[in-house]
């Protein structure tokens, strides 16, 4: 097993603005950002931003599609092959966030195009405990005994766009810790709390074809997809890449909400990371938001940690 050692950010700047190079002031100086940064090959993360986030339950929004293409492929219930049609937006009950439609996308595409409307009609092929228990090796021990009550056919037809099964028992931490589970294929945890701390990452976990499935889907992204504008700004498309937006569980001093909260996990290089970067920001898309500061946020600290010029 190999001990991650995760590190207190240094130098954050005040939010007035960040100094070229300052990753940690970049994070800073976006309201309400929180931001966790990992040097995989010398084993420390620096979390950055407002780190009572790390803590917040929040909603997986668009994180949930690839556990829910994972499982798909993994119990035989979908394949890359298989082509679905996103007409976009026609009524609440079908929808995609992108409104003329996507058109015929197989699964790497709807990943890389984080199509609504491709994964709203796969996902009651999955049994919500059959959903737990093949993603149970990313997730945090116990974590399906803390979900929310049984869903009704519907509410679970759009778990995957709310986060609902999830939503109120997963903080925003629980969520990234899964997450690099599934893209890197091997158990990851670390201990509850802030500064510094130790990340295990353990033996290789999930079905090697299925992972290799979903990450090229999040390699597409980064290609061509939701994570393209991050990809341009970084300088390389050698990436995984997952953005989500979804409402905001935070209220305003009227207690009302803002539209979206964005997330934003990167992984570069794909095939062999070395560095990775999620990001919480509580307003905009992802795409247009979160995305390109996470992009100069991973580009500061790879140069930073010296990995790039």
């Amino acid at each position: 097993m190999t001990i991650l050692v995760f590190a207190a950010a240094l130098g954050a700047s005040a939010a007035s603005g960040a100094a070229p190079g300052d990753w940690a002031g970049r994070v800073a100086g976006e309201p309400g950002a929180y931001a966790l940064l990992g040097d995989l090959e010398a084993g420390r993360l620096y979390p950055a931003g407002a780190t009572a986030v790390g803590d917040a339950r929040v909603p997986a929004g668009s994180w949930v599609k690839p556990f829910l293409a994972y499982a798909l492929l993994a119990c035989g219930k979908s394949d890359e092959t298989e082509t679905l049609l996103c007409t976009g937006w026609r009524d609440p009950r079908h929808r995609c966030w992108y409104g003329p439609g996507h058109g015929r996308l197989n699964l790497e595409q709807a990943l890389a195009q984080s199509c609504n409307a491709w994964f709203q009609q796969v996902t009651p092929r999955l049994e919500p405990d059959e959903f737990q228990r093949i993603n149970a090796p990313f997730f945090p021990v116990g974590w399906s005994d803390a979900t929310t009550e049984i869903a009704t056919a519907e509410e679970w037809q759009n778990t995957f766009i709310a986060g609902r099964l999830t939503a109120r028992s997963l903080t925003f931490e629980a969520w990234s810790r899964a997450l690099a589970a599934l893209v890197l294929g091997r158990r990851v945890d670390w201990p509850a709390g802030t500064g510094v701390r130790e990340l295990a990452l353990g033996s290789p976990v999930g079905d090697p074809a299925a992972l290799a499935v979903v990450r090229r889907g999040l390699h597409a992204a980064a290609a061509g997809g939701t994570g393209l504008e991050l990809a341009r700004r970084f300088g390389s498309a050698e990436l995984w890449v997952k953005t989500s937006s979804s409402q905001s569980p935070y209220g305003d001093v009227a207690g009302r909400r803002p539209d979206a909260v964005c997330m934003v996990a990167a992984f570069w290089p794909a095939g062999h990371p070395r560095a990775c970067i999620v990001l919480f920001v509580p307003r905009g898309m992802a795409a247009t938001t979160a995305a390109p500061l996470a992009c100069d946020v991973l580009r500061d600290f790879c140069r930073w940690r010296r990995m790039m010029p």
